[in-house]
């Protein structure tokens, strides 16, 4: 009797989406089944965007498996198909779009206005998502907040994103099942997870009222192709209740770190839950703890590492302009394991520090540089919107920060010093990414919240 065939391989995701993308020189994770066990001939493809193909660079034995190969995106990559091919076949393709960068330099940083919020807000949640539908229909979100009544509230607004980066008429959407400010949220979509439909927005803990009681709610959004919100569900809850925690999404996984619980103290906590393609939250898993508790920090994830910048060591309360003296300048990251979604090692590494100890600001990721923007600071108020940045590493590490003053500075453009507003990097419809910098308080009239919205 002739032996069974070998199955060909069979791709289903690259970083955890079924329509990925990313920047060339990126790392990229593509799971599916029937790779083989080691790579030998094997190839990843990519399209040179002209109907030809680049094979991609397996840096080690170890990044080829049976269900997973770990590689980076190669230059001259185009968008176009996305293959794996082996000695039993060639896998069907993904569709992977190669997105441009945004560049960091003070001589190059030039803010400008884009349509302002309905209300000034701060504490607010800002999330950017592609949305599959005929077409993809690019959107920001801002969800809660509070306005100059401190109070949180159960808004969610969304405006689609133009060609050219600016920003379409804010219009309301489904309301929150409850008003929460200083919440966490994140966007899953098939561009960024492998979920059905045009994906799920997910709200997560946040203040319920003005002092900072602190939810362990999870609420769940079900976008429309035209970017609004069809409705909101209860989708669990947190492991502890928390407002101003950090949350990231990567790889089918969302991560929150830190934050502050009952009584406005701080923690250090981590923890990761997996969403299903019926955007159901796992459980939640309790990872390495960060080096030091805090709350009111910047957090995101960038290739295969999370990262933790600054924030407040100390009980203060979310609508506080207080500076504390107690706030964190470190810089602190750890590696996923892209096989398991945990920390491998499980710690946290510090690395360079920031260019001043720092609360309530934000921090953003584009073009492999994280830019941090705001906050409260020892220093003359005036310099609160100092917008700095630094480069981060394919090892994890996070090169020295640089200032951008004067005239390349959210000031110099007309805005504020800003607190407590939200920060997202987003694409515009030619693939072009950006920052944009929504609302916040002023720091110089604090409890004056801003409806401007910023962009480069």
């Amino acid at each position: 009797m002739s032996p069974a065939p070998q199955s060909g391989p069979v791709l289903t995701s690259v970083n955890g989406a079924a329509r990925p993308s990313d920047q060339v020189g990126s790392t990229v994770a593509l799971e599916g089944a029937h790779f083989g066990a080691l790579q030998d001939t094997s190839k990843v493809l990519f399209s040179n965007g002209a109907g030809g193909s680049i094979a991609a660079t397996i840096a080690s034995p170890a990044d080829w498996t049976d269900n997973l190969i770990v590689t980076t995106v190669p230059a001259g990559t185009g968008t176009g198909p996305i293959r794996v091919k082996t000695s039993a076949g060639t896998s069907d393709s993904l569709t992977f779009t190669v997105t441009q960068s945004a560049t960091f330099s003070p001589s190059t940083i030039s803010w400008s206005s884009t349509t302002p919020l309905p209300v000034g807000l701060s504490g607010h949640a800002a999330v950017f998502a592609s949305v599959p539908g005929p077409a993809t229909t690019n959107v920001v979100y801002v969800i809660g907040g509070t306005d100059s009544t401190n109070l949180p509230r159960n808004t969610t607004l969304f405006a689609n994103v133009q060609a050219n980066g600016q920003l379409g008429p804010w219009t309301p959407t489904a309301s929150l099942p409850g008003a929460v400010a200083f919440a966490a949220a994140v966007a899953a979509t098939p561009f960024n997870s492998r979920v059905s439909g045009p994906g799920y927005l997910f709200v997560l803990g946040g203040s319920t009222d003005a002092s900072g009681t602190p939810a362990t709610a999870v609420y769940r959004g079900t976008p429309n192709t035209d970017g609004s919100v069809a409705a909101w569900s209860a989708a669990g809850s947190l492991p502890i209740a928390l407002h101003s925690a950090g949350a990231a999404l990567f790889n089918r996984d969302i991560y929150i770190a830190g934050g502050a619980t009952t009584g406005n103290a701080p923690v250090a906590n981590v923890y990761r839950s997996r969403i299903d393609s019926n955007g159901a939250l796992g459980a939640w898993q309790s990872l390495a703890a960060l080096p030091t508790p805090r709350s009111y920090h910047g957090f995101l994830s960038f290739g295969e590492y999370l990262y933790s910048f600054g924030g407040e060591t100390s009980p203060v309360g979310p609508n506080d302009s207080t500076n504390t003296g107690t706030m964190l300048s470190e810089v602190d990251y750890a590696k996923v394991d892209l096989h398991t979604g945990v920390l491998n090692p499980s710690s946290w590494t510090m690395g360079a520090s920031l260019k001043k100890a720092v609360s309530k600001h934000t921090a953003a990721q584009g073009g492999g540089n994280v830019l941090i923007t705001g906050g409260i600071y020892n220093g003359a108020p005036t310099g609160s919107t100092e917008e700095s940045y630094a480069q981060l590493n394919s090892d994890g590490s996070v090169g020295a920060f640089n200032g951008a003053t004067g005239s390349h500075t959210i000031v110099s453009a007309g805005g504020k010093d800003l607190f407590n507003h939200a920060a997202i990097s987003y694409v515009d419809g030619l693939g072009v990414a950006h920052i944009m910098v929504i609302g916040g308080d002023d720091l110089n009239a604090a409890g004056k919240k801003r409806a401007e919205v910023w962009f480069y």
